[in-house]
């Protein structure tokens, strides 16, 4: 496949690509190449990828089926039965069968579990006269009976050691509710948790703490913000907790909430005692508000003491570029490309990094410089990338261009057409792919 087929397919090109993800049993990706497709060959393919689809269902129901939820069955039942062809009858029906067996299991196994909860009511102490929990006693999780306590105290302990030392004297005094919030965090329901963590103290620093989290994973880090400045001021400091450190966390939410300036605030007082804290992220705010010689000097720094990061060349490179120092960025991605060359499944082999290689290999374009190496190195980004980019249209736009080839201009059209007229983008184009229009 030629480069301007690679990024503006014919039916053809089309029918090869879905040939080739049926070979390596991507059905999904496969049936949408030659989704509504017109040619001769699509709907032959099309129906091999949905019996596939169909099959693949089948058995995704029966592995919902043995975790219990059967809406999930039904769903990818349903599924199944939408992308059967024909042919697949005794699968559908031994699926059937086993569904019932296992719904059947199921069924015998809560039965059995109601018949020892209720042995083990005869035995308990649920007024807490004797000692014992009780049932009436809000600070024990309500699910202290069901058999499971030992593994739900290990995966409290776990946590409650990651506090910081001032902090882990208070857990005990929130109880079961809070230790419930926990648990529902680690088993991603943030929704759940956070219903709990409001009914708690709000002066305590660990419940703002768990509050901020539960926001984060629900998708709003203006109000996980507002919890943590919270934290900070009820424990005097920001804190490590766990694997966070709450000023990065911090500078993180303020960071997606838009204010990169109060980020960075945030982040420079934490290092003015912890000056190592947040490397990274300091660079990347320092780049964000504009602070471009302050962001290379903290990069170099990090290089320095982790050489083999190729994510740090990368955002030197950005760094390098944003301020007008393109061939030192070439060079910082030139070193991230060398880290980690080796066999595979050896020493310390990486994959091929082809965000790197095509960032690089533009540069070289757009300045005209090491045209043989720019060349390679768009090659290898054609072969690599499996979703192509706008970034991958223009650097084959680039290609044609440098090699002088009779379809650069065609190339360029395409890329123009496909770029909406105030895309920020258009700037580039005009300054090196200028509309042949």
């Amino acid at each position: 496949m030629g480069l301007f087929s690679w990024f503006f397919p014919g039916p053809e090109d089309r029918v090869r690509t879905a040939r080739k993800k049926m070979e390596s049993r991507r059905w999904a990706d496969a049936r949408l190449e030659v989704l509504d497709l017109d040619h001769p060959e699509a709907m032959e393919l099309q129906k091999a990828c949905e019996t596939e689809l169909a099959r693949m269902n089948l058995h995704e129901a029966l592995s919902w089926a043995q975790a219990g939820d059967d809406a999930r069955v039904m769903h990818h039942m349903e599924l199944a039965d939408t992308f059967h062809h024909g042919g697949l009858e005794d699968a559908f029906r031994d699926t059937r069968r086993e569904l019932r067996e296992i719904r059947r299991e199921r069924d015998e196994a809560e039965q059995r579990r109601r018949e020892a909860e209720e042995a083990r009511a005869l035995n308990a102490d649920p007024f807490g006269v004797a000692g014992g929990p009780s049932w009436l006693d809000r600070t024990v999780p309500a699910d202290f009976f069901d058999g499971t306590d030992d593994e739900a105290a290990a995966r409290l302990s776990l946590v409650v050691e990651g506090y910081a030392q001032p902090m882990r004297a208070t857990v005990g005094a929130l109880g079961g509710t809070f230790a419930r919030a926990l648990l529902d965090l680690q088993d991603g329901r943030p929704d759940l948790a956070i219903q709990s963590l409001l009914e708690l103290p709000d002066d305590a620093p660990v419940v703002r703490y768990e509050r901020a989290q539960a926001a984060y994973m629900l998708g709003d880090p203006r109000a996980a913000s507002r919890e943590l400045r919270e934290f900070a001021k009820l424990a005097g400091a920001h804190h490590a907790m766990g694997t966070h450190h709450t000023a990065i966390f911090l500078a993180l939410c303020l960071a997606e909430s838009g204010d990169p300036e109060d980020a960075l605030r945030v982040l420079r007082a934490a290092r003015a005692t912890e000056p190592d804290l947040g490397g990274p992220l300091f660079a990347q705010l320092l780049e964000a508000t504009g602070k471009l010689p302050e962001a290379e000097t903290v990069l170099a720094g990090l290089i320095r003491k982790y050489p083999s990061d190729a994510g740090l060349y990368k955002l030197l490179a950005r760094v390098r570029v944003a301020g007008g120092h393109r061939r030192e960025a070439m060079a910082a991605l030139e070193s991230s490309l060398s880290i980690g060359h080796c066999t595979p499944g050896k020493c310390g082999y990486r994959p091929p990094d082809v965000a790197a290689m095509r960032s690089l290999a533009i540069l070289y374009l757009e300045d005209g410089l090491e045209p043989a190496r720019a060349l390679e190195l768009s090659k290898q980004v054609q072969e690599l990338a499996e979703q192509p980019t706008w970034e991958d249209a223009y650097l084959l736009a680039l290609s044609a261009k440098a090699q002088g080839r009779p379809d650069a201009p065609a190339i360029a059209t395409a890329l123009w057409e496909s770029t909406p007229p105030n895309d920020p983008r258009q700037e580039r184009l005009e300054k090196f792919l200028p509309s042949p229009a």
